[in-house]
């Protein structure tokens, strides 16, 4: 793609290039092995040098242990500080296992709650009802964010604070607990800094803009010390109108128009027409899809403007000669600005398409006396007296609506430790902490006010005996409509006629939805050694865990009666849980170098368990066998066997009504069905009888249409259980002696992960014998008190139609899917010095050569190996790799890495080649996604020591060749999944050290 880069941009830069002789440092942002003994004297050097305690390793709990079987990924200091990340999610594009990468990482926890698009995720298993990655912070959980969902944002560590991340790609529940199917993402702090250090960075793109800032300070004394990380970013904008190729009519791409006919003036639909007209109503129009002309995403931010705030102090104390104390407190604040079309804004989930207004208007001539609109306009050649409008009043008021989010996120941690003999420890720590955030929608339209203005009532119909708020008898109007207090959608701004009070009354709107989640952890833990035995001490790590959630949310939004200001509902919800937890876990030493075992020159043995009790859904166990066998020296073979679960989300499971047990209430919704299920009637005999469902030889029935109307719930569902995983692994690590500065390490994985939760597809509910329950069929309409039945007591979000209705869809949340996945995930690298500098390089990668799933509990096993989106969760895009080139030469650093993703086939909704199925499971069609390249560089000069503290300045250029994502047919023409439109971005930075 071709953009524009603005002059003043490119002046800064290039001024900056020429103090700095045109260079700046690359970095060695590859992930590395980091096999026992090397991760673990890495980790134990401090940075000043000093030898810090016993380490605990990333996979298991035994200090100072190695990472027995496991292929234990490192990401170090100098790759955080090299590739001048600004947030943890650019730290994570490196690791080509890990999925989200590619994603913006800007807003997410508010509104929409898109974070699960951005969430790191271990080869890729996970999506937005759940998180199949643990993400911890020096191994210790830490408060979720989040409105809707609630899921780990690691984003809010300053990035100045990191020492290293260390990423297990592996099941890890026997040590963590829940959420480590896929595995663990350790981000460790640094400890025992000293000195100052101070960076600054400003990066810009076409119509995007981003800078940032953070300083460290660290002293230390005889017997401990303090630190203080601070950063701040500052990140821009990114709206529709800057990307035209993201905006809904795709057909110059060779794609669907994804556009709609709600325009600004209105279009109009004459009662009894097929043809729509638009302003200034001279033409009509097919009312077909490829005809709609009017768009919304223009007026929307890709990514919102966002800026955070993020600090943590340090600070450890050696007391006497037993006793370490340390703790650590971090305090993050995030608010975002995004703009939004005036007339998409919604706080309950409701997609966009359903906030846009289509609605009956009368004129003269209609009989509907005091509804009649006294600004119609019949289409030239027609006398029309009443039709459809379907509206966007985003060029009635052109400012847009905003979403203000904010979130501050807050932890203590304090641990201590307290050495009962020279082997043996016993250690605890506490973790309390909290998540707020908060989103303020203003300046959206008031669609009740507006169907008040147009029509004289709060309903899309007309309707002037339909009640404002389902389930009461409050029944707002607004006749007879004068001049005065009716709304005039046919006229542009310039000449609408619309009065003052009216247009001020359309922006009385305002939602507001926040969260609290607390967290506390507790725990307690002894470890040591056991016994000698010939290869040396068998040790032992025992401990207790107790974890407690708390998260309260509330809803203030418009109650369909008018402007918010006057009518609003509220609601709250709360969710709690406690988990109680104990674990062990033996490491064996079997072989050992002095032995002189021929072929075996280290055998380790690692086994694992742990037990975890929930509050509300009971109780899991799970074990884990690993085992390390170093063949030679430079050759080595592991593998591991774990059980894993991942529980569910507060929000999916717990009691389905608004007042719940144990004092948990948990928000679940009634309300009509949006949208067509075609049936099978072999399947559901009963439809046979709905009019429209009968005729002579009819095999299926589509039920959701104007004339066959239905119910639907959502939300949380009680019967929801853990999801659980199954992994094993088997690889090897080389790095042979005769070739220094060579290492290579390949693993071959599995991962089993059973009954994730969520909404089932229409088409697996409607096909499938274990859903077939979810759709019940009322073949002579249902009568009130079976609607009521249905209903339950549930929150009613909108109303039903007003004839009869025909069927129920339940679509709360269930164990739907299972996924059995495999694939090679590889790292070869190699460094040799010369005299006058250094190279590195290689490549790292992960190939999946198995995704097969199920529909549903007891279908048919198929596979969605390489073919995307069919359920809309999980990507199974084959391959992601990552290689990089680097050369040092005295002072001057320069590194470009090149990142891909692999072709696959779409299989989503929209596919232009429409994805074939039998019997709701897909088989073919879909279509061809091209594979997707960009190159990263980074360039360096350090000063040393000549200049007051050795500055260096540096050069970042993501997606160096401005290369766009591949096309998708979906409505912005890419997957998020693969990449993002933000193109090409510079940056340039000083860093200091003292």
């Amino acid at each position: 793609m071709t953009y524009k880069i603005h002059r003043k941009h490119y002046l800064k830069s290039v001024g900056l290039l020429a103090l700095t002789l045109g260079w700046a440092y690359p970095a060695l942002a590859q992930q590395t092995p980091a096999p026992a003994a090397d991760a673990q004297d890495a980790a134990e050097e401090s940075d000043t040098g000093a030898s810090a305690p016993d380490i605990i390793v990333t996979g298991s709990s035994i200090r100072g242990a190695p990472a027995v079987g496991s292929n234990l990924i490192s990401v170090g200091r100098d790759a955080i500080e090299d590739n001048a990340v600004q947030t943890v999610q650019q730290l994570l594009k490196t690791v080509p296992a890990i999925w989200g990468g590619n994603a913006a990482g800007q807003g997410g926890f508010a509104a929409n709650d898109s974070a699960g698009a951005s969430v790191p995720q271990i080869h890729g298993l996970g999506g937005s009802n759940s998180s199949s990655t643990l993400v911890v912070i020096d191994g210790h959980r830490f408060p979720l964010t989040g409105i809707i969902r609630n899921l780990p944002d690691p984003n809010f560590i300053p990035t100045n604070a990191i020492e290293r991340v260390e990423v297990l790609a592996e099941g890890a529940s026997s040590i963590y607990g829940s959420d480590a199917v896929a595995g663990v993402l350790n981000f460790i702090t640094r400890r025992r800094f000293e000195g100052v250090e101070a960076n600054a960075q400003y990066g810009f793109g076409d119509d995007y803009k981003n800078w940032s800032a953070n300083i460290a300070l660290g002293h230390r004394w005889d017997s401990g010390g303090g630190a203080i990380f601070y950063s701040y970013t500052d990140r821009g904008n990114l709206l529709g109108a800057d990307r035209p190729l993201t905006l809904p009519d795709q057909r110059a791409r060779g794609g669907a128009n994804f556009a709609n006919f709600n325009c600004s003036p209105a279009s109009f639909q004459p009662t009894g027409s097929s043809l729509i007209y638009l302003a200034p109503y001279k033409t009509g129009i097919s009312n077909a899809q490829a005809n709609a002309p009017c768009e919304q995403a223009s007026y929307t931010d890709l990514i919102p403007q966002e800026r955070r705030h993020s600090v943590m102090v340090k600070l450890d104390q050696q007391v006497g000669d037993r006793l370490s104390l340390n703790a650590d407190f971090v305090f993050s604040s995030r608010s975002n600005i995004q703009r939004n079309s005036v007339t998409i804004a919604s706080s309950t989930g409701a997609t966009p398409a359903a906030q846009l207004i289509t609605a009956q208007v009368f004129g003269p001539g209609s009989g509907r006396g005091g509804q009649i609109n006294p600004f119609f306009v019949a289409p030239d050649g027609t006398n029309a007296t009443s039709g459809t409008i379907r509206f966007d009043a985003n060029e009635l008021f052109p400012e847009g609506a905003r979403a203000k989010g904010v979130s501050e996120t807050f932890y203590g941690y304090f641990n201590a430790e307290y050495k009962l003999s020279d082997k043996w420890r016993l250690g605890g720590f506490v973790m309390a902490g909290v998540n707020t955030a908060k989103t303020t929608i203003t300046g959206s339209l008031c669609q009740s006010c507006l169907l008040l203005a147009l029509n004289g009532t709060t309903n899309a119909n007309g309707n002037l005996t339909q009640p404002s708020i389902p389930n009461t008898n409050v029944l707002v109007t607004n006749v007879p409509l004068t001049t005065a207090n009716a709304v005039d959608v046919w006229n542009p701004r310039a000449t609408n006629r619309t009065s003052p009070e009216v247009l001020k009354r359309l922006l009385d709107s305002r939602n507001y939805q926040a969260a609290r989640q607390v967290i506390q952890q507790y725990n307690l833990k002894l470890d040591g050694s056991l016994f000698e035995l010939p290869a040396g001490e068998v040790k032992v790590a025992l401990g207790a865990d107790m974890t407690k959630y708390k998260i309260d949310t509330e809803v203030v939004e418009p109650n369909n009666t008018g402007p918010s200001s006057t009518g609003s509902s509220f609601n709250a919800f709360r969710y709690l849980r406690t988990v109680k937890s104990a674990y062990a876990e033996v490491l064996i030493p079997i072989v050992s170098p002095e032995m002189e075992v021929p072929f075996a020159r280290r055998i380790d043995v690692n086994v694992s368990g742990r037990y975890d009790h929930y509050s509300d859904f009971g109780s899991i166990k799970n074990p884990k066998f690993a085992a390390t066998w170093e063949v030679v020296e430079g050759l080595k073979i592991r593998a591991n066997y774990a059980t894993s679960f991942v529980a569910p989300q507060f929000s999916t499971y717990g009691p389905d009504v608004l007042s719940g047990i144990d004092g948990r209430s948990v928000d679940t919704f009634f309300g009509p069905q949006n949208g067509t299920l075609n049936v099978p009637l072999d399947k559901y005999p009963e439809a046979r009888a709905i009019p429209g469902c009968n005729a002579p030889g009819q095999t299926t029935c589509i039920l959701g249409t104007a004339t066959i109307a239905g119910m639907r719930l959502d939300g949380a569902n009680p019967d929801v259980k853990p999801a659980e995983g199954k992994t094993w692994a088997i690889g090897a690590d080389f790095a042979p002696r005769f070739l220094p500065g060579l290492t290579a390490n390949l693993t071959y994985w599995h991962t089993t992960l059973e009954g994730t939760s969520g909404s089932p597809p229409l088409s697996i509910v409607i096909n499938s014998d274990a859903f077939h329950d979810l759709l019940k069929i009322y073949p002579n309409g249902a009568t009130p008190a079976e609607i009521e039945a249905y209903r339950g007591g549930r929150r009613q979000r909108s109303p039903l139609s007003s004839g009869p209705i025909y069927f129920g869809l339940d679509f709360r949340n269930y164990n739907v899917y299972t996924v059995y996945v495999e694939g090679i995930d590889f790292d070869v690298h190699y460094r040799h010095s010369f005299d006058w500098g250094s190279i590195r390089g290689g490549i790292a990668g992960t190939y999946k050569t198995k995704f097969d799933q199920t529909a549903a509990p007891g279908e048919p096993v198929f596979s969605v190996l390489n073919r995307n989106r069919f359920n809309g969760t999980f990507p199974s895009i084959r391959t992601d790799l990552r290689a990089d080139l680097n050369v040092d030469v005295g002072p001057v650093s320069a590194s470009v890495f090149a990142n891909y993703t692999g072709g696959f086939t779409f299989w989503g909704s929209t596919a232009l080649n429409p994805v074939t199925s039998s019997g709701g499971i897909p088989n073919g069609g879909g279509d061809k996604v091209g594979s997707y390249t960009t190159v990263d560089l980074n360039l360096t000069y350090k000063f040393g020591d000549s200049l007051p503290g050795e500055p260096s300045v540096y050069v970042q250029v993501s997606n160096l060749f401005d290369t766009y994502p591949p096309f998708e047919n979906t409505a912005q023409g890419f997957d998020n999944f693969v990449g993002f439109v933000l193109g090409r971005t510079v940056n340039v930075g000083l860093r200091m050290k003292f």
